[in-house]
């Protein structure tokens, strides 16, 4: 195994891990996070369409995070 494929494997274990969280909060910032990750091994192998699928759902869940954190203003920090 290679260090491309170390990458890709982390991103897929980032997403898997965060359908199992029970926090909203938890599952959209792991999932941003594996989304990027893969994001790069897709660029990393010229994968351009799971280049586009993981940016725009790296995309798609920082927006749900900002709106998450926006709503929880005032009532303290977001849960982890």
């Amino acid at each position: 195994m290679n260090n491309v494929e170390i990458v890709g494997y982390a991103g897929m274990a980032l997403v898997v891990l965060s359908f199992l969280s029970r926090s909203m909060f938890r599952l959209r910032l792991l999932n941003a996070a594996g989304a990027m990750i893969i994001t790069v091994y897709a660029l990393l192998i010229d994968a351009w369409p799971m280049v586009w699928l993981n940016g725009l759902l790296a995309a798609i869940n920082g927006y749900h995070l900002f709106l998450l954190v926006r709503d929880r203003k005032g009532s303290g920090p977001a849960p982890l």
